[in-house]
Order: structure tokens, then sequence, then C-alpha cells
């Protein structure tokens, strides 16, 4: 590296990979710096954490901006999160058809960085106007993946790109249309609360049940069957026999009536967990269509059956939407992931909201090696960087709050 950086290759390398592929804070990776240089006596220079968020920057705003290859084969992966405030930061990747590896899972070097904007409000003509200013940047897009919430599907649909809907929220509708107004799943969801409410601070609190999610409730149905499938073995286990565990028992009898709800949720659950493992991983193909059906067949109970229907609707219209790929790309899990370690990122300040550290989101795809950490920190400068979150974050709350108590 040049000289002006003051730091050898092979230490900010390490510093990227440890800030990039762990959960260590930026103040973390400086002190892990500082101890490896300290205890290991290598002459290592160790940099402020303000030096590692200027370099996550720099990589970010380089992956994000530099040219892409122009194709006919793209694939989109995009969505929205939502933070502190109204702001909602927009996020597409993308990746060529002929680069997925259908043997794994996607990882993020495998993805190119297209868009990352904030806004207060998207709508279908927002999401058109961005897809469409991608697709001059790339040529051809065979179709993008992504949730089915009105704003991207109707973008999608006026930009005329087929959306596959992402297997995990499909499911996840499928479930919800099925137990949101089933009274047992009410009942059963009810006590659960109620047990957490009324145990959590005696000698039974080790028997509490897992907390539900307000949000995407139904994707994390397998923690409500795991919880009841083993009270009810642990009740058959220790039958009617008087025991110091009695106090247990009748805080989990409640549990028993609903052995049939249990037993059919954790079909469900066995046969979502193995469908998902083979899709996400192999793709969308008449192959693994086959196998799903086969899987499918062993349903015995009505809402598996009704589940099975709707699944199988599902592969069918995917199949059809994009008739020219053997294997289609269904799933966005690795945006969802990157927005979960984004957030990590700024848990320690909620109030920040979105701000250019954003740009980690990018960086997440770096490949760490040598030539392209060298083009993105001897390429990019801070001004530029500047300005790209003046017109594509724009003023933060953290901003904001600033200037509103400014006494100045």
């Amino acid at each position: 590296m040049p000289q002006k950086y003051s730091y050898s290759f092979l230490n900010i390398q390490m510093l990227l990979a440890i800030k990039l592929q762990t959960s260590a804070s930026f103040r973390a990776v400086a002190k892990i710096s500082m101890i490896l240089s300290m205890y290991l006596d290598i002459p290592l220079q160790t940099p402020t954490h303000k030096t590692v968020l200027i370099w996550i920057q720099k990589i970010g705003y380089y992956l994000l901006t530099k040219k892409k290859e122009l194709a006919d084969d793209w694939i989109l992966i995009l969505d929205h999160s939502i933070q502190l405030g109204q702001e909602k930061l927009f996020v597409v990747f993308g990746i060529r058809e002929h680069n997925i590896d259908f043997r794994r899972p996607l990882r993020y070097q495998d993805l190119v960085p297209l868009r990352e904007i904030s806004k207060p409000h998207w709508n279908g003509g927002s999401i058109r106007d961005c897809v469409c200013d991608v697709r001059k940047e790339l040529g051809q897009i065979k179709y993008a993946v992504g949730d089915y919430g009105s704003d991207i599907r109707t973008g999608l649909r006026l930009a005329e790109i087929p959306h596959v809907h992402d297997i995990t929220h499909k499911i996840a509708l499928i479930l919800e249309k099925l137990y949101i107004s089933d009274h047992v799943y009410q009942e059963v969801t009810g006590q659960m609360s109620r047990m957490r409410n009324q145990l959590c601070q005696t000698q039974a609190a080790h028997i509490i049940p897992p907390r539900q999610r307000k949000k995407s409730r139904y994707h994390n149905l397998k923690t409500l069957s795991d919880y009841g499938k083993r009270a009810l073995v642990y009740l058959d286990y220790h039958g009617d026999e008087a025991d110091e565990g009695d106090s247990m028992k009748e805080h989990l009898n409640w549990i028993r009536p609903h052995r049939a709800f249990f037993k059919e949720l954790a079909e469900i659950c066995n046969l979502t967990c193995h469908i998902e493992r083979l899709v996400k991983h192999q793709g969308l193909s008449l192959s693994t269509v086959t196998k799903c059906h086969a899987m499918l067949e062993t349903v015995s109970t009505e809402k598996g059956c009704v589940f099975k229907e709707q699944l199988q609707q599902y592969f069918q219209t995917t199949l059809s939407l994009v008739t020219t790929t053997k294997q289609i790309l269904c799933t966005s899990d690795i945006i969802e992931s990157a927005f979960g370690k984004y957030k990590n990122y700024v848990s320690c300040n909620p109030m920040a909201g979105i701000t250019n550290l954003a740009l980690c989101i990018s960086a997440f795809t770096c490949s760490l090696e040598k030539h392209e950490i060298q083009e993105a920190l001897e390429n990019t400068t801070i001004d530029e960087v500047k300005k790209w979150s003046n017109k594509h974050i724009g003023i933060t709350l953290l901003k904001k709050r600033r200037n509103l108590f400014s006494h100045d």
C-alpha cells in the first residue's frame, strides 16, 4: 500500500476481515489490532476506530459505484429496511445467472451491489424508476427476487421485470393464512405469553416458552412447535407420578389437550425446513419440485394438506414465470442477512438511524483480495463518500437532533 496509509497491506486486510466477517465493533477492531501487536510481538500499526470506519466506507462506495458488466443474464435481489424515523433504505444486489453455484447457498462475495438509496417514502413508481436505471447500467434483467410488498410488486410489474416471490416470505404468508384466525393457535400463543409474564421471575423461570416476535411471527413457528414437543415429551415421561416436579407439570399441563395441534404444526415446520433447504441451495427446477412433491405427499393433517396445495401452486406459478431458466434463484435471505449485520453495526446508537454507514452493506461483498482493497482505498476519496451520502442518504436523524438542540 502507498506510504500515505502508513499501514501494511496485511494489517489492513486482517482488520477489514475482522470487521466484515465478525460482529466486532469498530472500536473492538482497533483494540484487537493493538492486542495482536502486543502479545504476538508483531509490529502492527494500530488504526483508530474512525480510520477503520473510513476504510469500510471507501470500499463500500467503490464497489457500489464501479462500472458493472453489461450482460443479458442479470438477476436482481432487492428489499428495503425500516429503521428509526420514516426513512427506508432500499438495497439492490445483482448476480449474473452463470455465476450462481446451486451446490451451496449464496455468499456475499457472489453479489454485486447496485443501489443503496434512503427515502421517507417508496412506491411502485419510485421502485420502477430505480430498477429501470439499474437496467440501463447492466443490460438485460432476467428476473428479480424479493418479497411481495405492494411497492416492490408494483414497481417490478411497471418495469416489466418478472418478479420471483422469495420462498421464505411465501411460506410465511401461507402459514399466516392457515393460523391467523385459528382459535387453537390463538389460545396456545396466548397461554405462552401468560406463562412468560407469570413465571419469568419465579423458580419456574427455566420452563417459560420462547418469546414470540411481533414482526415475522410466522417465519418462526418452529420455535413454538419445538417448545410444545419438548413439553409433551416431559409430561409423558414423568406421567402422573408424584415428585418434586409436580409444580412444573402443573404449569405445563395446559399443553396436553393441544397434542394434535403441536403434531400438526411440527409436521408443517419439518416440511418447511426440508423444502426451504433444498430449494434455497439448489434453486427451483423441475428436479427440485419433484423432490418437494415427494416430501409433501407425506402430509396427513388437514392444514398440512392445505399447505401442500398452496406450495405446489407456488412452484407451478414460479416455474411458468421464468421459462428460459432451468434453475431459478428464489431466495432473498442474503439481503435480509445484510440488513441484520448492518443493524448490528448501528445498534449502539439507534438514534443515528440510516447513515452513510449503510455503505457497509456493499462492503460485505468485498472479496478482500489485495487488488480490490488497494483500488478501493487508493481511488476513493472522503469527499466522494460525503457527496454520495448527501445525495442518497440525506440529513440523518442524529444531525437533525443536534441541529435542533444546538444553541450556537
